[in-house]
């Protein structure tokens, strides 16, 4: 255990831990906007548009994230010729491989929202835009919380794959630190624990925020 003692071993594992979470929270934010706009295609009246939804989410759901991975990385630059950072390309894979698990949890979510609530905001005059910002979005993000939580602490864990297209993150870390040191036991007890700790602050902070969501709304004096 002491080389857990080590500066240097200290300073590579918080810098892969600094990778993972920035990996973890952009494709978070990345997979919420195209779960958003995937779950309102799959549920739009136009054929197209539906049909364009449907197909992003089976693919992304149906296939592994690490085929997903190795195919933006390896197989994408020989079709479009444009090579892009292992970064960037692990934020667009997780984005796309959680966007599509998101989208059926939106899509849930606003379907549990009570179908008076349309019916009150159109007798107010709101349009669909309104009806949806105003009225089922707030309503259904209530109910979607659990499950977004759920999403990103996955989504946190599923980081550790983009080791495998040389994103040092917390894993690669290790395992670059094991390569020098010998002493695995520790280094990967210690990898654990880290992903442990970050999901458990991950679950209270999302069980805060959904704490805060469903306190009664405020009504009118």
């Amino acid at each position: 255990m002491n080389v857990l003692l080590n500066p240097d071993v200290l300073r590579s594992l918080w810098e892969g831990t600094r990778i993972s979470l920035v990996l973890s929270v952009l494709a978070a934010v990345g997979g919420l906007v195209l779960g958003v706009i995937a779950a309102l295609a799959k549920s739009s009246a136009i054929t197209p548009l539906r049909l364009l939804g449907v197909a992003y989410i089976e693919v992304f759901r149906g296939t592994p994230l690490l085929v997903q991975l190795f195919f933006l990385y390896f197989a994408l630059p020989q079709i479009t010729h444009v090579v892009l950072p292992a970064f960037t390309t692990a934020i667009i894979g997780l984005s796309l491989f959680a966007g599509a698990y998101t989208a059926e949890i939106v899509r849930g979510s606003l379907n549990a929202v009570p179908p008076g609530q349309r019916e009150a905001a159109s007798a107010l005059g709101m349009n669909e835009a309104q009806t949806l910002f105003e009225v089922l979005l707030p309503q259904a993000t209530r109910i979607a919380l659990p499950a977004l939580g759920n999403q990103f602490i996955g989504l946190l864990k599923d980081s550790s794959l983009a080791s495998v297209i040389t994103v040092t993150e917390l894993l690669l870390a290790t395992r670059g630190l094991v390569s020098v040191t010998y002493q695995p036991v520790a280094l990967y007890a210690a990898t654990g624990l880290i992903y442990f700790l970050l999901s458990n602050l991950a679950s209270r902070l999302f069980a805060f925020i959904e704490y805060r969501y469903n306190r009664p709304y405020r009504t009118a004096d």
